[in-house]
């Protein structure tokens, strides 16, 4: 049978490159433009749901005083209304939530994306055999790492990058 394995000399690495991937990312413009869009809608989100909290207290403590003026049956049909309202303003509230999370997860994906793209293309002009991560690696030459021209072309390339984290209004009101 025919020996498979790739030979000693094809495994051979002369060139190596790393970059800081955790840092490159939490430096990155993008991602800095990513979390303050993030800080936007989740302040836009709390000052909403805020309103809505005030309207439903004023709306409970009204239906507290109709008490004694309702029959059984009318205070027992306005409050289960009541109850159904506040229902869908936690539902709504949680499903903007996980849609705030999904939105600022895909951004952040997409910018990861993105600086691999930045990082192979380097280790390619580079002639780099092999490109580790920082986190792997205790002591090396300072020459070896790359992650301030990776994060450099990975502002540049991002700068004019249309970046939105939106969220479709509650449906509570």
């Amino acid at each position: 049978s025919e020996n498979t394995l790739v030979s000693p000399t094809k495994m051979e690495v002369s060139r190596i490159g790393l970059a800081d991937l955790n840092n490159i990312l939490r430096a990155a413009e993008a991602s800095v433009k990513v979390r303050e869009l993030l800080d936007v809608q989740r302040q836009k989100f709390q000052d909403e749901f805020s309103k809505v909290e005030t309207e439903l207290q004023q709306t409970e403590r009204d239906l507290m005083s109709k008490r004694e003026l309702l029959s059984a049956q009318e205070y027992d049909k306005q409050i289960k209304a009541f109850q159904a309202r506040v229902t869908r303003l936690q539902q709504d509230i949680q499903n903007r939530r996980q849609s705030l999370d999904n939105a600022y997860q895909k951004a952040q994906s997409d910018i990861r994306a993105e600086a691999v793209s930045v990082i192979t293309e380097i280790a390619s002009e580079l002639q780099l055999d092999l490109v580790l991560n920082r986190d792997s690696s205790l002591i090396f030459l300072p020459q070896l790492n790359i992650s301030d021209n990776v994060l450099r072309r990975l502002n540049e390339r991002t700068k004019n990058a249309r970046i939105e984290i939106e969220v479709q209004d509650s449906q509570s009101q």
